[in-house]
C-alpha cells in the first residue's frame, strides 16, 4: 500500500461465528471496554442528525443490551421473540424485547417487555425456508425471482420482511409459496430501488484493475508474511491483478460471489500496510479490531466514490437477490453508498472493523443512493468470516 511514513505492529483479530449467541457470549464484556472515538462520535452526530447527548443515550443502550437480551433468552426460553433498540416518541432510544409467552410478558429491568405472536425460532425458521428454495432452484426451469430484493427477520415487526419491487409482488408470494413458510410469518415491503454491486493500503482508498478504477479497499492484513487486504469477492476472481496508483500492486489471492461476497488481494511485499480508514476530510480512524457490532450499532462506510458515510445496522443475516445473484449472511445498513464503493471497509464507533461493503440498493440510472430516504439501503459482508475463511490476521495498532 502507499506508504505516509507510519509503521504498523500486527495482532490477531478475534474471529467468531456470526450469531447472536456467539455476540453474546463472547462480545458482551469487551463491548463494554471499548472506547468511543470522539471523532467518529461527531461523524455519527452529522450523518444520523442526532444531538451529542443523543448519541451517547443510544450507545449506552447498546452497551447494556447483550447482557438484557441473554437475561431475557434465558427467562423466556422457546418464547423469546426477538431483541432490539428503537427510538421513542421523545427522541430517546429503548431496548426491546419481544415474547410469545401466551401467560403474557414477564418483568425485566431496564427492558421494555411486549407481547409478540411468534417466537424468533419460528422467524428463523421461516427465512431458512426461503433460502433452502433459493439455493435448490435450477436455472432456466425454476420461476424467476427478479425483483424480489431481500429477505431478513425483523424482529420489530415480528416477522420476515421481504423487500420487493412494485412490480414483483407476484414473483415474491410465488417464492413464498414454494419454500413452505409460513405466509402469516411474512411481511411484503415495496421499494423502489435494485440490489447490485457498487462496482464500477489503508481502507476506503481506490485501486484499479486494467488500468481503471474499480472497488475500494476493505482492510490490511497479513496471511503469514505475506501482505494484503480484504474486499469484495464481486471486485474481481482469483487470479486477476490490481494496481495501486496506476502501477501493478497485486492480486486476488481468494474470491467468492455470489452466495457469499468475500475476498481477499495479495500484495507485493513493497507495500506498507496501516491500520487505518480514511474519513476523506483529510483524516484517518485507527482500525483496533474486529469486534462483531450488535443491531442498531452506529457503523461507518468509506469508498472512494461517496466517500465516508454514516448510518445505523438495520438488519443482520440479510439475504439479497441482487443483479449478480443471490448472497447470504449479510448485514443491513442505512449508511448510503455508489458503484465504486464495493470492498470499502465498514468500521463502528469503537474504531473495530465490521466488514466491507457489498451491495447498495440504487435506482437505475442512478450512481449512488444518498440522500434517498427510507429507501437509503447498503449491505456489507461481515469481516471477520473472511479472516476465518482465508487464514488471515486483520493490521492492528
Amino acid at each position: 500500500m502507499q506508504s505516509t511514513g507510519f509503521s504498523s505492529r500486527r495482532s490477531g483479530a478475534h474471529v467468531c461465528a456470526l450469531s447472536l449467541l456467539c455476540m453474546v457470549a463472547f462480545d458482551a464484556a469487551a463491548a463494554t471496554d471499548l472506547q468511543v472515538s470522539p471523532t467518529l462520535h461527531q461523524a455519527a452526530q452529522h450523518d444520523l442528525g442526532l444531538s451529542s447527548a443523543q448519541v451517547d443515550q443510544l450507545l449506552q443502550v447498546q452497551r447494556d443490551a447483550p447482557a438484557q437480551e441473554a437475561l431475557a433468552r434465558r427467562r423466556l426460553g422457546a418464547h423469546f421473540g426477538g431483541a432490539w433498540v428503537e427510538r421513542a416518541s421523545d427522541g430517546r432510544y429503548r431496548f426491546v424485547v419481544g415474547s410469545s409467552d401466551p401467560r403474557g410478558p414477564l418483568k425485566l429491568d431496564g427492558v421494555q417487555l411486549r407481547q409478540v405472536r411468534y417466537s424468533l425460532s419460528e422467524l428463523e425458521a421461516a427465512k431458512a425456508r426461503l433460502d433452502r428454495s433459493v439455493r435448490a432452484r435450477v436455472s432456466g426451469i425454476s420461476r424467476p425471482i427478479d425483483g424480489v430484493h431481500s429477505w431478513y427477520v425483523d424482529p420489530g415487526s415480528n416477522s420476515v420482511l421481504v423487500s420487493v419491487a412494485p412490480d414483483a409482488m407476484e414473483r415474491a408470494i410465488d417464492l413464498a409459496a414454494v419454500s413452505g413458510a409460513d405466509s402469516g410469518l411474512l411481511r411484503f415491503q415495496q421499494t423502489p430501488g435494485v440490489p447490485q454491486p457498487t462496482s464500477s493500503v489503508y481502507a476506503g482508498r481506490s485501486y484499479e484493475k486494467n488500468g481503471a478504477l474499480s472497488c475500494s479497499v476493505g482492510f490490511a492484513v497479513m496471511q503469514g508474511a505475506t501482505k494484503g487486504f480484504v474486499t469484495a469477492g464481486h471486485c474481481g476472481t482469483a487470479g486477476e491483478t490490481i494496481g495501486l496508483d496506476g502501477a501493478p500492486a497485486g492480486y486476488f489471492a481468494a474470491s467468492e460471489f455470489p452466495g457469499t461476497d468475500r475476498a481477499w488481494v495479495a500484495l507485493n511485499a513493497n507495500h506498507e500496510l496501516f491500520p487505518l480508514i480514511t474519513n476523506y476530510a483529510g483524516g484517518f480512524f485507527a482500525v483496533r479490531g474486529s469486534v462483531e457490532a450488535g443491531y442498531s450499532a452506529v457503523v461507518c462506510r468509506s469508498g472512494w466514490k461517496t466517500g465516508y458515510q454514516c448510518g445505523l445496522i438495520t438488519a443482520q443475516n440479510v439475504t439479497v437477490n441482487s443483479t449478480r445473484g443471490v448472497v447470504f449472511g449479510l448485514t443491513q445498513s442505512n449508511a448510503c453508498a455508489g458503484f465504486g464503493d464495493s470492498g470499502g471497509g465498514w468500521i463502528d464507533v469503537h474504531e473495530q472493523a465490521q466488514g466491507v461493503l457489498s451491495l447498495a440498493s440504487i435506482a437505475p440510472g442512478a450512481q449512488n443512493n444518498c440522500g434517498t430516504g427510507i429507501f437509503q439501503v447498503s449491505w456489507f459482508q461481515p469481516v471477520n468470516p473472511i479472516l476465518q475463511q482465508y487464514g488471515l490476521t486483520l493490521v492492528t495498532p
